[in-house]
């Protein structure tokens, strides 16, 4: 799954809520709740909630096992499609004869819904019943779940990603107010009901806990949030090489950018840069003992005066300088931009939707570099997990099982029969096979969308061989990344950030993306970090600093 190119993974890939749309939900939840005290955020090593979710049992798919192994920080790698999928849920899991809601993102075309969809007929007939999606922009996705939260209405499953909770001022106490509480149904050996769900890591299922309570389905997260994404067929054609440094972009932008032919090097290029100047993915201990956030470092500030100098130099697409939040994948397809940052699972989503119309699209991930030549290289480490299903609450025992059962359907791994109609849709229907490689059809390209794969998460494995050289590639940039993690002071800690300083994120990064579009000076940035110290930062801090020496970080 690729992640929307408006903002990080980490903090996360989209500032798209808004403090005052937070408020409100929280208003129209609790009553007075707008007048209440924001909540502070709440800390737990992730070893303390195995009380709260599954233990965790692997579930290994009879006869498979991978041709590139999966190690810490690498996930293993598939290069031929099984000769045969195993069925690994025998009974429906549908059985009450009620339809099932679901809401769900999608970032790109939304396809035919119910009754003129036969991937649609097809999944809903395996899992026994009818499963009816409301599929909105993943672009503008918080805005819903916050009119959403606020009426209280909300469907029988629903995906909300983690970059978007964190910018909802109440979430977890309207977690708790609106959706299930799991632990009943999945904490420890309660799971092996579940076998796909206790397949998941440990690790990801305690980032399904809020505010004390299970209640989120994670999606497990690969190790990497992102990378810098490019086109190889358009590098190769100008005789280019990848950038080993924040200033190859530079020459990139100088070679590559040429208006008159509709072809610009970048776009949303922010997280990557700052990475590559060495800003921390969100705090830094210090030497004397205390943390200090990505805005207050001189690396983020380096980041901001390279942002400026791409779009300065007209190296942006005109797209993303109107819009931070445009979409990046359809000009990337059509060659009006040639690199920007994305999660890397975006690589084969972007050969599945341009390849067939294009034989030399050609999609690779850049090796982690730093800002200067031979400067020192960090990668951010991911999150355990990133997007969370939810069930809602009170609909009775038999309903929620029903419910967690269709999600541990959906989650079916690799080398299965489920994952395979889930990710791929009917064979000689939505795909053809050749050379054992699986070929999407134009009817697939129509009706096929990622929908029932939000219901459900898996431990993460490479398996899209049906692009040559992706599972190889991706395989051997993960080797490469897993080299240079950067340490992270609060690794195994569950930390739900306060709501005050999540409030704070979309209106400091909405003026530095403005500082990069020429709307603000550089100047004013360090004003910028005043005000988010003042109005929640330095209140944060304390709070993080706290929990780092409570769990022997600091």
């Amino acid at each position: 799954m690729s992640q929307p190119p408006g903002g990080p993974l980490t903090s996360r890939r989209g500032f798209l809520g808004i403090v005052g749309a937070g408020a409100l939900a929280a208003a129209g939840l609790t009553g007075c709740a707008a007048k209440k005290e924001l909540p502070k955020g709440t800390a737990v090593a992730a070893d303390k909630l195995k009380g709260l979710v599954p233990t965790r049992v692997p579930f290994q798919v009879p006869g498979l096992s991978p041709d590139l192994p999966g190690a810490e920080f690498v996930e293993p790698g598939f290069l031929s499609r099984p000769g045969t999928m195993v069925r690994a849920v025998t009974a429906k899991p549908m059985t009450s004869g009620t339809e099932v809601k679901v809401m769900t993102p999608l970032w790109g075309t939304v396809p035919p819904g119910l009754g003129e969809n036969s991937y649609f007929d097809a999944v809903n007939e395996r899992l026994g019943g009818v499963v009816r999606f409301n599929i909105s922009d993943g672009n503008t996705y918080v805005d819903k779940l916050n009119t959403l939260l606020a009426s209280g209405d909300v469907p029988d499953l629903i995906q909300i990603p983690g970059w978007n909770l964190i910018t909802i001022a109440h979430f977890t106490e309207a977690a708790n107010k609106l959706f299930a509480d799991l632990s009943p149904y999945l904490a420890g050996d309660k799971a092996k009901e579940f076998p796909l769900l206790a397949n998941y890591d440990t690790a990801a299922w305690s980032y399904g806990v809020f505010g004390g309570v299970l209640q989120g389905i994670p999606w497990q997260n690969a190790p990497y949030p992102f990378a810098t994404i490019i086109r190889q067929d358009i590098l190769d054609e100008f005789g280019l090489s990848h950038p080993k440094s924040a200033d190859d972009l530079l020459t990139l932008g100088k070679e590559l950018t040429d208006p008159k032919k509709k072809r610009w090097a970048f776009g949303g290029m922010d997280q990557e840069i700052q990475r590559a100047f060495g800003a921390p993915r969100e705090w830094r201990k210090q030497p004397d003992g205390t943390l200090i956030y990505k805005y207050e470092t001189p690396e983020w500030l380096q980041s901001i005066e390279f942002n400026t100098k791409l779009f300065e130099a007209g190296y942006v697409h005109p797209d993303v300088v109107a819009n931070q939040f445009a979409d990046h994948k359809e000009p990337f397809g059509a060659g009006q931009l040639v690199m920007y940052k994305d999660g890397i699972g975006a690589i084969h989503e972007l050969f599945g939707r341009f390849l067939p119309s294009n034989p030399k699209f050609d999609v690779r991930a850049v090796d982690p570099y730093p800002a200067h030549p031979g400067g020192k290289v960090i990668v951010w480490r991911n999150e355990p997990a990133g997007m969370f299903c939810f069930i809602k609450k009170d609909l009775g025992d038999a309903r929620t099982r029903e419910l967690i059962g269709i999600a541990n359907w959906c989650s079916a791994p690799y080398g299965t029969q489920e994952f395979d109609l889930v990710n791929n849709g009917v064979e000689g229907k939505h795909f053809t096979l050749k050379d054992g490689q699986v070929q999407q059809t134009a009817l697939g390209r129509k009706e096929f969308a990622p929908t029932y794969m939000f219901l459900s998460g898996r431990p993460g494995a490479i398996t899209e061989n049906q692009y040559p050289g992706y599972v190889e590639a991706y395989h051997g940039w993960q080797v490469t990344a897993s080299q240079y993690l950067e340490n992270d002071p609060f690794v195994g800690i569950r930390v739900e950030v306060p709501s005050k300083m999540a409030g704070l994120v979309k209106p400091t990064e909405d003026k530095m993306n403005e500082i990069f579009r020429g709307k603000r000076p550089i100047s004013e940035w360090a004003q910028i970090v005043k005000d988010w110290q003042e109005q929640g930062g330095n209140e944060a801090r304390e709070f993080y600093m706290k929990v780092a020496r409570e769990n022997g970080r600091l």
